[in-house]
């Protein structure tokens, strides 16, 4: 008699789960539970769930920072969600990314954020103010990474990304387009408002390209600092807005501010293929930033148990993949590359055509440089 019990409580388990197999898991214990009216066992193994879900509800959320906008929606989509249906742990999301307040905390050993994705220079800062902390490879699935995500000690390979111009089809809607950031400055040939991006990293390296210099970091580097400044003054009265947050260059495309605008790639490609916008994407001499962005567990942080499960999570080739088909960024697991369409990857800043063109930034002499250039930028701004 409890052969036949146990087999039927299995052949409803079987079928419970196939019919819930696309639903999440509120739905697939609603409906096990209806199921389990009058089974024992059954009814003992939903308590199971139910206690150990109680259990979850119980432990510290693992809080982690970022840029807000479409950027949380899709981190969200691609990475805590998922994570927090897989193990019933929540994520706690503090926006906007601000990374003086994370060193500021640590310095006091008061930190407060678990897990953070350190955008571009702030991931050679990090490593090098001793912030991170060392990663249990008990807990991490080294092998389901790739080599080049584990070119930092203690941290995990993110995202690549490039800041790019995008210009407005509707002013310049044939082949003769502003195409490089020499046309960017070149006010007569293609008048109209501009935006760049209000910080020195990339935007410099814009200016040099703008006058002249090459798009290869052998030619680019070290800075000619005064030359790119001289390059500066010449572009900043036509400059309309300097934008802080990745937002703003958005709205600015979504709502035709401006014709042309410096941006994040994955950001553009949102506007253009989920909100409309007429603009256009230039590849040609973007700043690439190649692998140097990567997910951290900040030493002294409340919660680096369930941090470290979550980074577990985010270098695995599926969320990675899910993030790229969010929001156009390309992933650092080459393995994500299996799960993506050629017509995505054509919009990845990895993609050979892409990066073939565009500047790798050299992240290894911005990190000796970029304090002091930020705050000449800065100072230039303002005066």
């Amino acid at each position: 008699m409890a052969d036949n019990e146990t087999d039927a409580a299995l052949a409803t388990l079987r079928r419970v789960l196939e019919e819930t197999r696309h639903l999440d898991r509120r739905a697939f214990l609603r409906r096990l539970g209806q199921a389990a009216a009058g089974s024992a066992l059954l009814g003992s193994f939903v308590g199971l769930i139910e206690a150990r879900n109680a259990d979850a509800a119980e432990q510290k959320p693992v809080t982690t920072l970022g840029w807000g906008g479409a950027w949380q929606a899709a981190m969200e989509t691609a990475f805590f969600k998922p994570w927090t249906e897989k193990t019933g742990n929540a994520v706690r999301y503090i926006a906007p990314y601000d990374f003086n307040k994370v060193r500021a905390m640590d310095m006091a050993k008061q930190q407060q954020v678990d897990v953070i994705e350190a955008g571009s220079i702030d991931t050679p800062r990090l490593v090098r103010f001793g912030m991170n902390a060392p990663l249990d490879w008990k807990v991490i699935d080294r092998s389901a990474l790739s080599p080049g995500q584990l070119k930092y000690a203690n941290a995990i390979g993110a995202i690549t990304l490039s800041t790019l111009m995008v210009y407005n089809k509707k002013k310049w809607p044939g082949e003769d387009h502003p195409n490089s950031w020499a046309d960017f400055w070149d006010i007569q040939r293609y008048p109209g408002p501009r935006s760049l991006q209000r910080r020195c990293l990339t935007t410099l390296e814009a200016a040099l390209m703008a006058d002249g210099v090459p798009a290869d970091p052998a030619k680019m580097y070290p800075l000619d600092v005064d030359r790119a400044f001289r390059k500066l003054d010449q572009i900043k009265p036509h400059i309309k807005t300097w934008w802080s947050s990745g937002t703003e260059p958005q709205q600015f495309m979504q709502d035709e501010e401006v014709d042309l605008c410096m941006a994040w790639n994955g950001r553009a490609s949102d506007s253009i293929n989920n909100h409309g916008a007429h603009y256009d994407i230039v590849w040609n001499q973007a700043c690439y930033n190649g692998d140097v962005e990567a997910w951290f567990l900040l030493r002294n942080c409340p919660n680096p148990d369930g941090g470290m499960k979550l980074l577990d999570f985010v270098g695995r080739a599926e969320p990675q993949a899910a993030f790229a088909r969010a929001l156009y960024y390309g992933p650092t697991n080459l393995k994500a590359y299996d799960l993506i369409d050629e017509k995505l990857a054509r919009q990845l800043p990895s993609y050979p055509a892409n990066a073939n063109v565009s500047l790798l930034v050299n992240y290894d002499w911005w990190v000796d440089h970029y304090d002091e250039l930020t705050m000449r930028f800065e100072t230039w701004i303002q005066s």
